[in-house]
C-alpha cells in the first residue's frame, strides 16, 4: 500500500491532470475564437466605414460644388437684373429660385434610400433636375 491519504493511484492523478488540461485547452480555444471573431468584425466594420466615408466625402463634395455653382450663377443674374437692368420681375423670379436652391441640403440629395444603395436614389438625378431648371429659366430670361 502506498502513502496516498486519498487512496488514489498515479493513474488517477494523470487522468485528472489530463481532464483539467483538456478543459483549460477547450476554454482557451473558445476564448481565442471569440476574440478573433470580435477582432474580425471590428476590422471589417472599420474598413467598410472608411470606404463609405471616402465615397460620401467624394460624392458630397461633388454635389456641394455643383449646387454652390448653381447658387452663384443665379445670384449673379439676380443681382444683374435687380441692380443693373432694374427689372424687378426677373430679379424676383431669380430670387425665388435662389431661395429654393438655398433650401437644398444634404438630406434632400442623399436620402435614406441612397445609403441603402437604391439605384433610383442617385443624387445626380436631382442635381440634373436643378441644373435643367436653372439653365432653362436663364435661357428664357435672356430672350
Amino acid at each position: 500500500m502506498d502513502d496516498d491519504i486519498w487512496a488514489s493511484s498515479d493513474d488517477d492523478m494523470v487522468n485528472y491532470d489530463r481532464k483539467i488540461a483538456q478543459r483549460e485547452w477547450d476554454k482557451m480555444n473558445i476564448n481565442h475564437g471569440n476574440e478573433g471573431y470580435k477582432e474580425g468584425i471590428t476590422e471589417g466594420k472599420e474598413q467598410h466605414m472608411q470606404r463609405g466615408f471616402d465615397r460620401g466625402y467624394t460624392e458630397g463634395l461633388e454635389m456641394g460644388k455643383a449646387i454652390g455653382k448653381l447658387r452663384g450663377i443665379v445670384s449673379t443674374y439676380m443681382t444683374f437684373y435687380r441692380d443693373i437692368v432694374h427689372d424687378q420681375d426677373k430679379a424676383q423670379q431669380l430670387q425665388k429660385i435662389h431661395d429654393e436652391l438655398c433650401n437644398v441640403d444634404v438630406q434632400h440629395l442623399f436620402t435614406k434610400e441612397y445609403f441603402q444603395d437604391d439605384k433610383d436614389a442617385d443624387p445626380r438625378v436631382q442635381l440634373k433636375q436643378w441644373q435643367d431648371k436653372v439653365y432653362s429659366f436663364l435661357d428664357a430670361v435672356k430672350k
